[in-house]
């Protein structure tokens, strides 16, 4: 008897290694969690129907708010289980195969290249600094009194004046925030900066560093208290941090091979 057309595809959270991970629905995963296993190697899997991941439905679903945040969050969710314990390689949201063969094909031929990255992730945790720079805003209405009596020349003068003084307060913010963070990096293993968007020239606070860091679990402490201390000395120069994470380790999983996401 001929086999219907297929219904269901493989949804591919991660690659981890040890026991096999598995995970019942619930209001955050919203469907079951299984493992497909190659020797030491496991692939953290879930079936998706095909008429919400199938290649135009997903691409429909992804211009949806409401059905993104709450895929997203399941995905996090099943990864962030999983590294509770043990090291993982995080895959990009919607890596979508279309069979359980696929995966054991995919962890077959990369075996080395995960077993490397996982080695490498081993009792290590991705955490975010971001560096805020807030001036001071007590001269503000000293300043807007001072330019009412001025002329209209007088005015763009010293508006200009003001614009490059903020200018240069903002490049020696960004010069300490640089030379303090370099203090906290012998904690780290690993550091990625991030790129900073573009900002509004009136918002406050500005983001002047964003850093990701690769740190062992041992060294957290340590590092948060070497933190704790910049954070006070340098409050007071209008330089504010925020910690965030443990994050799944996107931004050091290099040894990845290309094009994982196979359809």
């Amino acid at each position: 008897m001929r086999a219907g057309p297929k219904t269901t595809a493989i949804y591919l959270f991660c690659i981890t290694e040890g026991a096999p991970f598995s995970a019942r629905k619930g209001p955050r995963v919203p469907r079951a969690v299984y493992s497909l296993v190659h020797e030491d190697l496991v692939a953290v899997v879930s079936q998706v129907p095909l008429e919400d991941f199938g290649e135009e439905a997903l691409a429909a679903h992804l211009e949806d708010a409401c059905w993104l945040e709450r895929e997203a969050r399941a995905h996090e969710t099943v990864i962030e289980k999983v590294m509770e314990n043990r090291a993982v390689l995080p895959m990009k949201f919607c890596t979508i195969f279309r069979s359980e063969e696929r995966v054991r094909a995919l962890l077959a031929r990369g075996q080395e290249e995960f077993r490397r990255a996982l080695a490498r992730l081993r009792e290590k945790e991705e955490w975010e600094v971001k560096m805020y720079y807030e001036p001071a805003s007590s001269a503000a209405p000293q300043a807007a009194e001072a330019r009412t009596n001025l002329s209209g020349r007088e005015f763009l003068l010293k508006r200009k004046a003001e614009d490059i003084g903020a200018w240069e307060a903002m490049k020696e913010a960004y010069r300490q925030a640089q030379q303090s963070f370099e203090r906290v990096s012998d904690y780290v293993e690993e550091i990625q900066l991030k790129p900073i968007p573009s900002q509004d020239s009136t918002s406050e606070p500005k983001l002047i560093l964003d850093a990701v860091c690769l740190l062992t679990k041992p060294r957290f402490k340590a590092f948060c208290q070497q933190l704790e201390g910049l954070r006070n000395e340098l409050s007071g120069k209008g330089l504010h941090f925020q910690l965030t994470g443990p994050w799944p380790p996107y931004h050091f999983c290099t040894e990845m091979p290309e094009n994982v996401s196979l359809s």
